[in-house]
């Protein structure tokens, strides 16, 4: 029998001053949360180029989730795609910057939906995938 791997985020001593955090597995979190940050990035690309806002940047913005969307289900080995394991860590990164980038500039614009539900979401979209960065295994 092989032996799982537990993805672990939180520092053990924490996790053992902590009662709730012992029945917590983070591991679900990790795996389905970059998905559906990415996801909801689709969404809205799509639902812009349904109405016609910004249509050019809409659409570039589409094919670029969309291939993110295939690197982070190449790493959680959802799919087999055997040239993109090459580009899996370096765009990953990559990624973590762009949600970075996008959550301080979100704050600055006075539209309250972008300060307060794209800012937050990218923010999380940032940390979703810098934890899948760091698993060796998420079985």
């Amino acid at each position: 029998m092989q032996s799982k791997k537990k993805f672990n985020t939180l520092l053990p001593t924490l996790k053992k001053r902590c009662c709730f955090l012992k029945f917590i597995d983070f591991e679900p979190i990790v795996k389905y949360g970059s998905i559906f940050i990415i996801l909801v990035s689709i969404f809205i690309q799509s639902s812009n180029i349904i109405q016609n806002k910004n249509l050019i940047l809409s659409i570039f913005s589409l094919f670029f989730n969309l291939f993110f969307l295939l690197i982070i289900l190449q790493k959680l080995e959802m799919i087999k795609i055997d040239f993109l394991n090459i580009y899996v860590e370096s765009s990953l990164k990559f990624l973590i910057f762009i949600y970075l980038i996008n959550s301080i500039l979100y704050l600055f614009i006075n539209n309250s939906i972008y300060s307060y539900i794209y800012a937050p979401l990218n923010l999380f979209g940032a940390y979703f995938i810098f934890l899948l960065l760091k698993k060796d295994d998420i079985s």
